[in-house]
This record gives structure tokens, C-alpha cells and sequence, in this order.
């Protein structure tokens, strides 16, 4: 070894063991002037003068801030002050081709804020593809798709303006679900805390150490969620959101969807269960073979199925041939009722107690949100399955 090489040596390892901590010290502490990464780089490069520099103008050591308060107990959603105005979605005469085939054609429809709007529509209707082009992930054939008047692609810090989950299947396997919506957060300034938040409120804050590989698809689901919700937005587009989630699942995710309208947001929903959009949208709009079906409100479209009147008797055959004589249609129900057609569920009363017949149920009955449905997309489905295999007909007979 040559004289003086042994020196040489220990100032290298001094140097080197004074850049992994000045590195640490970086990782941990708050800085100041220019961003850590900016100050990383001036560690590296410039040994040792970069990390004496770091220590002096780098580091924040002011006091810091005493921490907030621990949030109030779980709540089915955290309250956000809305923007001023309506913030809304606007299609206007959206039309979307792929070569040959037309998924959009020529759609217009507006959701408002304060109701939830479902987005319904046969397989192959165009609701994930209309989603896409609101979302600057397809672009247009022709028309516009805005958010609160402006393109997706012109916000800033899009999280804080529109939240949206089109398939919460698409993560990456191998990171753990922190790490996920950390980097989500990190993309758009978003705090720890409110990581924590939407972790506690999607009741995610116990498996969040956990490869996302090892989520169930009702997991993915809830951190889907919560990845739409880190930034408390204005908007939310959610593309079959409650898809694996389990009853209590549903519920809650109902219960939030209502109070999230009920604060002013705009909130619009694709999903294919008829039962739960009956209890959950306030507003529908209905899509077929890429046309606009329907744009109305929930009730009002239900209303307009045909409904009738299911009557109960001891003397129900004798009340029938009245109601038939009095130009009801009336046909036998299983548990020896009635469904009475023609006639309102007044008049059949009036009708009963007149002819002194006890009547011991007395309903009218409407359609469903599914029938609705079904009748009015009936034309527009592309895709339709086959009769139940004869086999199969028989064992159900069979039960």
C-alpha cells in the first residue's frame, strides 16, 4: 500500500458516511428553499460542500406546527364546503367512433348537482366509453364533454375537481394499498392525513398494508373509492361502483352517495343493478346503442310502468265476479289473492264494504325500476341470452 493511500481512504468513507446521513437526515426532516428532491441532487453531486449547505439553508428546523386534532368518529362521509355555482357535467351532441363502429351517437344530457344520477344502458350501450371521452382519456369524434364548463385536460389538480372510478381492477398487484394512494395523493398535494381519512372511511385502514394482489375484488372496490375520494372533490363519475361489495357494503355506499348530493355535489353513477339505482339515483339517464333513451327523474319514471291492485278476501271468488262485472280485469294471485287491473285500490274497497265483503289487504302495486327498464331498452340490447336448457327448466319445476 502506498504511503498516504490509507488517508485517502478514510477521508473517502468519512465523506461517503457524511452523505447517507445528510441523505436520512433529508428524508425525515422538512426543508425549506427548494424541493428535497432538488436538494438530493446537491448532496450527490457536490460531496461533501452539498450536505454542509443542506444543513445550513436546507433544513427547516423551525417548531413545528402542534398537530391537528384527531378526526370525530366515523361518519358516513366528510363534509366539504362546495364551490360557489353550479358545478355540472355537460354532453352535448357526443359522438364517439372506433373505425366502423359508433358507441356514442349524437348524445346530449347534462347531471346537476344535489341528486345522484344513475347512468343505465344495456352492455355495449356506450356508458363507459361516454365516461372515458368526460374523463380526456378517449377524445371525441365530435360534440363535447365539459365539467363544470371546462375540458377534464384543462384542471390543474384534476383529484380536486372531478373524483372517478372506472375499474378498480386496474392496480398494480405488487404494491401495498398505502403505497397506492399515497402516490395518487403525492400526484395532486394531497396530505397523509387525509389518507388516513378516506382509509377509515372506506374501513380500509386495517388491511392498508397489504399487497393489492392479495385484495378481494370488494376491496379493490372500497379503495377505488377511496382513491376517488382523496380529494374531497365536486364531482364524482363512478363506473359500476358497487360490484363486489358486500349488503353491508351497499348500504354504506348508498348511505354516502345520498349525503354527498345532499352537501351540492354532482354526482353521476353507471351500474347495472335496477334495485339499488331504485334506491340510491334520484335521476336517470338511459342509454342505448349509444342514443340517449331517457333523462328523468327516478320516480317519475317508475310511476309510468302499469301497476294494478293486489286484494286479499276470505270471499275472494265472490268479490272477484263483482269486480269483473264492474269492468276490473282480475286475475288469481298465489295465497288466494287478487290482482285487480282497471280499477283503483279505492274503488275496490268502496266496492267490497258495499257488498259488506271483509277485505283483510289492499294494495297497489307499480312496476319496478327493472321492468321500466327492460321494457324501454328492450329494442336497443345487443346482446341477449338463451332460453334456461330444457333440463334446467325441469329441475327448477322439480324444487
Amino acid at each position: 500500500m502506498r504511503p498516504g493511500s490509507g488517508v485517502a481512504i478514510a477521508v473517502v468513507a468519512v465523506a461517503l458516511a457524511f452523505v447517507v446521513y445528510c441523505l436520512i437526515d433529508l428524508s425525515r426532516a422538512r426543508v425549506r428553499n427548494l424541493p428535497a428532491w432538488a436538494w438530493a441532487v446537491i448532496i450527490c453531486i457536490t460531496i461533501p460542500w452539498g450536505g454542509i449547505i443542506y444543513l445550513i439553508l436546507g433544513k427547516d428546523r423551525t417548531k413545528p406546527a402542534a398537530p391537528d386534532p384527531p378526526p370525530p368518529p366515523a361518519a358516513p362521509h366528510v363534509p366539504r364546503r362546495i364551490p360557489a355555482g353550479p358545478v355540472q357535467i355537460e354532453v352535448d351532441r357526443l359522438t364517439k367512433r372506433f373505425g366502423h363502429v359508433t358507441a356514442v351517437d349524437d348524445l346530449s344530457f347534462a347531471v346537476r348537482p344535489g341528486r345522484v344520477t344513475g347512468f343505465l344502458g344495456p352492455n355495449g350501450a356506450g356508458k363507459s366509453t361516454t365516461l372515458r371521452v368526460i374523463l380526456g382519456l378517449d377524445a371525441p369524434t365530435s360534440g363535447t364533454a365539459l365539467v363544470g364548463g371546462r375540458r377534464y385536460q384543462e384542471f390543474i389538480r384534476p383529484l380536486h375537481e372531478v373524483g372517478s372510478l372506472l375499474d378498480a381492477t386496474a392496480v398494480p398487484a405488487g404494491r401495498a394499498g398505502w403505497s397506492h394512494l399515497r402516490a395518487i395523493a403525492q400526484s395532486n398535494g394531497i396530505g397523509r392525513r387525509r389518507l388516513r381519512e378516506v382509509l377509515e372511511l372506506t374501513g380500509l385502514e386495517m388491511v392498508a398494508s397489504r399487497r393489492l394482489g392479495e385484495f378481494s375484488l370488494g376491496m379493490k372496490q372500497r379503495l377505488g373509492i377511496a382513491a376517488a375520494l382523496l380529494a374531497n372533490p365536486p364531482v364524482l363519475l363512478l363506473d359500476e361502483p358497487a360490484n363486489g361489495l358486500d349488503p353491508e357494503g351497499i348500504r354504506w355506499f348508498r348511505q354516502l352517495l345520498q349525503a354527498m348530493a345532499a352537501e351540492g355535489r354532482t354526482i353521476l353513477v353507471s351500474s347495472h343493478l335496477m334495485s339499488e339505482m331504485a334506491q340510491t339515483a334520484d335521476h336517470l339517464v338511459i342509454i342505448g346503442r349509444g342514443r340517449l333513451l331517457a333523462d328523468v327523474a327516478t320516480e317519475q319514471f317508475v310511476s309510468g310502468t302499469s301497476h294494478d291492485v293486489l286484494v286479499q278476501s276470505p270471499r275472494a271468488g265472490e268479490l272477484a265476479s263483482l269486480l269483473t262485472a264492474s269492468g276490473a280485469v282480475v286475475a288469481p294471485e298465489n295465497g288466494g289473492g287478487l290482482a285487480v287491473t282497471g280499477m283503483d285500490a279505492a274503488a275496490v274497497g268502496d266496492l267490497a264494504v258495499s257488498h259488506g265483503i271483509a277485505v283483510h289487504q289492499l294494495v297497489t302495486r307499480h312496476g319496478s325500476l327493472e321492468e321500466a327498464y327492460l321494457t324501454l331498452t328492450g329494442a336497443s340490447t345487443d346482446y341477449r341470452a338463451g332460453r334456461p336448457l330444457p333440463e334446467v327448466q325441469t329441475a327448477r319445476a322439480a324444487r
